[in-house]
């Protein structure tokens, strides 16, 4: 029993540590991508507006606004999306660390 205990527990202390690499990498492309995204719902728009701000009549405020807001909403579903896949992969390691920390006190209590 020993001699299949010692794969299969290098086998989930591998997929562990894969999981883990996994879910750094994805909350890393969060955070990266994440201050990407607030620069485009708040840079563009405003900016036309300030740079602009002579030369619009008062219907181009009216059609800016709708374009924030759709802007907003649009990089809202994208964020939301990438929060699901982040949090994905950080339960996907939290479980592959469960597993392997159970499988070795089953391999600990059984000596």
């Amino acid at each position: 029993m020993s001699g299949e205990a010692k794969p299969a527990l290098e086998t989930l202390r591998r997929e562990m540590w894969l999981r883990q690499r996994q879910a750094r990498d994805a909350v890393r492309r969060y955070n990266r991508a994440s201050w990407i995204r607030f620069a485009l719902v708040f840079i563009p728009v405003p900016l036309i507006v300030v740079t602009f701000r002579l030369y619009l009549e008062a219907w181009h405020y009216y059609v800016l606004g709708g374009a924030f807001i759709f802007c907003a909403g649009l990089l809202y579903v994208l964020d939301d999306r990438a929060a699901t896949r982040r949090e994905a992969a950080l339960k996907a390691a939290k479980a592959a660390r469960a597993a392997y920390q159970d499988a070795r006190s089953a391999v600990g209590s059984s000596r």
